[in-house]
């Protein structure tokens, strides 16, 4: 192992040396868990290109986010620091206001653009407004101006709750549209925001692989699809793929893991405590108008009906993302460079669909923190069509993308670990566990409005609270053999864990005995807590030094993040944009 990454970094950096520098293709879903077809061995998924992707590249089989929420992750993952150090725990502060960011860094796009990169993104790379302009200019060349997301729009009036339906939600989950042809085929349509960028990438690819067969200059471009991200505005062509006869079983566990500690649970759903869909006029074999309860911990009320259009529109969502992906994907292969080009796909985090009656992400279980990444690096013999079971990380991909690119290795300050030795020997392990979090505010989601006394697990998430003001952050591990989790008070002063204190809001252990991690069990695992058995005391307190010595970093004593002041300084929250 120790001379395999040998040779594989003198490889990159005898390449860099000599001027031999990849184009790249950075592809980002928004809310995606790996339910795809070839990929993840989800067989009734209709991924078709995506799953051409996988067939020529290396498939992660164990990625996972290190926050499972959009803003903190991207923040992370686009900079290649742990959320500790990019302090962003809600949607208020970005990298750029940290008390951990220096002059001196540089973000991933960034660095290729140092590099003599041509930088061009569009759509959902980094989450709106944190950092302000998409970060610009810093990131992006000025060749061409960033491809704002949510151009073009996303969603429509149809889906709006009856007037008759009491609600505290403005919009159904789910709205089906007939885009459909005269033949049945479907036709893209700029009233999806994500094809308007997908189309706008098409045409920066074409621009740049012009520029690099000229002149030899290098791109990096990125797109990042909003989908599939709630709520569920699909074409019918899509969600006639999942309802009717071809829905798919629903969830095998329908209520919380047993044991649970409240604060680990969460009710609501992208800012909502209800959910709601608008009835069989919008949604093909739906029983609707309704509204339900998000299920709280030990409870279930949602009915099956329900839960299989809540599901059939996810689903849906992916594939429309799959589609809109491809318009990226064929570009690039026009071009005749898709052989010398490094495209990576991945998502910001994971999903719920109703497993142990969660819905959406918000959480530190298997299900949200779960993420899908396939890299095809053509150059590398036996890569195509492999898996690897090594343990991965979204901060990681910063420097595996800079390496397998043929740049240097990126600054001792930024985390993560080069990944790129697993496409020349998918066998071998570079990390042996993946590390996860999730702060808590309960009753706080509609700060600075605070539901008195409120139970740990009700609108608890803190994307508007001010960092100060996070209750408690869960810090989660996960290995071959387990996944434990410990809450701490967040101490509001300086920003930090209550190291000292222990996890004083609860602690969860639960048993992975999965024989291959091919194809994913959705909800087979992770149903008992069982941290209190005696028979696993030593497994605890093994995953818990893990915890303590990834998370409790000494040099972290700089205090809280500084307040944007930026135009849109304010609290950028997901049910403002979908």
């Amino acid at each position: 192992m120790r001379q395999l990454v040998t040779v594989v970094v003198g490889l990159v950096v005898a390449s860099a040396v000599e001027g031999v520098q990849r184009p790249v293709l950075f592809l980002v879903s928004d809310d995606m868990r790996p339910q795809l077809n070839h990929a993840y061995g989800s067989t009734f998924m209709h991924t078709p290109n995506l799953d051409k992707l996988a067939q020529s590249a290396m498939v992660f089989d164990r990625h996972y986010t290190n926050f499972g929420i959009c803003s903190a992750s991207r923040n992370s993952f686009m900079t290649g620091r742990m959320p500790d150090t990019t302090q962003v725990w809600n949607f208020i502060q970005h990298f750029r206001v940290s008390k951990y960011w220096d002059e001196s860094d540089v973000t991933m796009p960034e660095y290729f653009k140092s590099a003599g990169y041509l930088t061009l993104g569009a759509g959902k790379l980094f989450h709106p407004n944190k950092p302000p302009k998409n970060d610009e200019p810093y990131s992006w060349s000025p060749d061409r101006p960033y491809v704002q997301p949510y151009v073009g729009g996303g969603w429509n009036t149809s889906c709006v709750v009856p007037s008759n339906i009491s609600s505290n939600v403005a919009k159904g989950w789910v709205c089906v549209e007939d885009f459909s042809s005269a033949d049945g085929t479907f036709e893209d349509g700029s009233h999806f925001a994500d094809y308007n960028e997908s189309v706008e990438t098409a045409s920066n690819i074409k621009m740049a692989a012009a520029v690099y067969k000229q002149s030899g200059k290098p791109f990096f471009l990125g797109l990042g699809v909003t989908k599939p991200h709630a709520s569920w505005n699909v074409a019918k062509h899509f969600y006639d793929m999942y309802s009717g006869d071809n829905a798919p079983p629903l969830a095998k566990n329908q209520y919380s893991p047993r044991g649970v500690p409240d604060i680990a649970f969460t009710a609501e759903l992208d800012g909502q405590a209800n959910f709601s869909l608008t009835g069989p006029d919008g949604i093909p074999g739906s029983e609707g108008p309704a509204v339900y309860p998000l299920p709280s911990p030990g409870s279930n009320t949602v009915p099956a009906w329900f839960q299989r259009t809540m599901r059939a529109g996810y689903w849906a969502a992916i594939s429309m993302a799959d589609h809109h992906l491809g318009i990226a994907l064929d570009a690039l292969e026009a071009t005749g460079l898709h052989q010398d080009t490094l495209v990576v796909f991945t998502a910001d985090h994971g999903y719920q669909l109703g497993e142990h009656s969660e819905w959406a992400k918000h959480t530190n279980f298997e299900l949200a923190t779960h993420v899908p990444l396939i890299i095809r690096a053509p150059w590398i013999p036996g890569s195509a069509g492999k898996h690897t079971s090594s343990f991965t990380e979204l901060v990681d991909i910063y420097r595996t993308i800079a390496s397998l690119a043929g740049l240097s290795p990126p600054s001792p300050r930024v985390d993560g670990v080069d990944q790129s030795p697993l496409l020349s020997d998918p066998t071998s392990t570079v990390r042996t566990a993946s590390f996860s979090q999730y702060s808590r505010c309960p009753g706080a989601r509609w700060w600075p409005t605070v539901i008195p006394n409120a139970p740990l697990w009700m609108l608890n998430n803190c994307e508007a609270v001010p960092a100060p003001n996070i209750t408690a952050m869960g810090y989660t591990v996960r290995t071959a053999v387990a996944r434990y989790t410990a809450w701490f008070r967040f101490n509001g002063e300086r920003c930090i864990p209550d190291w000292s204190a222990g996890p004083v809001y609860g602690r969860e252990l639960y048993i992975h005995n999965e024989t291959s991690t091919f194809p994913i069990d959705w909800d087979g695992t992770e149903n008992d807590n069982v941290v209190g058995n005696p028979q696993y005391a030593a497994l605890v307190v093994e995953h818990h030094e893990l915890i303590l010595k990834r998370y409790n970093v000494a040099s972290h004593t700089l205090g809280c993040p500084d307040v944007p002041t930026d135009a849109n300084a304010g609290p950028s929250l997901e049910e403002d944009f979908f």
